[in-house]
């Protein structure tokens, strides 16, 4: 059974985001086959959690503390439907009940205030104006898992490695120290490869990046990593002469400053938008492991434009 796609962007729009057959080419880091579901009765939530963590062979995982946990509902839960998101906002909360999913994995947290070290439900960390997105799981028998840390350095096909393939600067990484690469590409300018950058994510209705430094300075090394990626000083000490970095815990005053400072020029993109990727790759993913699954990807988008 296919991944069932909801499909608001174009086809031309889908093949820039990366289509099935982009994803069967880097298919050989998938880990070797496992049993998915007990021999008597039927897939639960918890066998798909199992399977993350019987298929981290490598122990890129601390699965004693780790994020990657059911944030809520019931994980016991038989499933058929699941559905992968970003972020579990509350329009893919809605999505995810009007699809019939019993299952809802999300990237990111439910709610604002949601510790990533902890492995408690997220109901614990909720705001006031966050519970009726809580009554309304609630209320659906929703199952959510959140898989962040598993699907951040997973080969090939996490989040890393899908932002970096979906920029399209080539394959010739010359450091790899997670959560970052380094590629080394033919000389142009900081300002062409802003504009490289804005077209491969315009399907994502980002219409516009921040770039600070001199967009004349010609360049070979492109600092790329995991969505939040805000660290200019670790990604100048790999080799990097250019940073693609996320608006999400970056701060101007301090990093930006200092940024600046060092003479190293950064550009800045959406969080989310770095992990559409992913996001989408984790849909396939799954379906490829769970054939008997139907498995939706809910399509998010950069949240905002600029007006210039």
């Amino acid at each position: 059974m296919k991944t069932v796609m909801e499909n608001e962007l174009s086809r031309r729009a889908f093949l820039l985001l990366g289509s099935g057959a982009t994803l069967s080419a880097v298919l050989p880091f998938r880990a070797e086959a496992a049993p998915h579901a007990p021999k008597n009765g039927p897939l639960t939530c918890t066998d798909i959690a199992n399977h993350f963590k019987k298929t981290d062979t490598a122990g890129r995982v601390n699965w004693d503390k780790t994020t990657d946990t059911f944030k809520a509902g019931d994980p016991a839960r038989p499933v058929r439907k699941v559905a992968v998101a970003w972020k579990a906002s509350l329009d893919a909360v809605q999505k995810a009940i009007s699809i019939g999913a019993d299952l809802l994995i999300s990237h990111e947290s439910i709610c604002v205030q949601a510790d990533n070290s902890s492995m408690k439900p997220e109901i614990e960390f909720a705001l006031p104006t966050e519970m009726p997105k809580f009554e309304l799981i609630r209320k659906a028998g929703l199952v959510v898992y959140r898989c962040h840390d598993f699907w951040d350095s997973f080969p090939g096909l996490g989040m890393r490695a899908s932002w970096q393939k979906a920029l399209h600067i080539g394959t010739n990484i010359i450091a790899d120290a997670y959560p970052f690469y380094v590629t080394k590409v033919a000389p142009l300018t900081i300002g062409d490869l802003a504009r490289h950058i804005l077209k491969q994510i315009k399907p994502l209705r980002q219409n516009g990046v921040l770039v600070s430094g001199d967009t004349e300075r010609v360049i070979t090394r492109i600092g790329t990593g995991t969505g939040v990626t805000t660290n200019i000083v670790k990604l100048r000490e790999l080799g990097a002469e250019v940073g693609i970095i996320t608006e999400d815990y970056y701060n101007h005053v301090r990093m930006g400053v200092h940024a600046q400072e060092l003479d190293f020029p950064t550009i800045t993109v959406n969080h989310g938008v770095t992990e559409e990727w992913g996001a989408r790759n984790l849909a396939t993913y799954l379906q490829q492991e769970f054939p008997a699954l139907v498995v939706t990807h809910l399509p998010q988008y950069c949240p905002y434009q600029v007006i210039v």
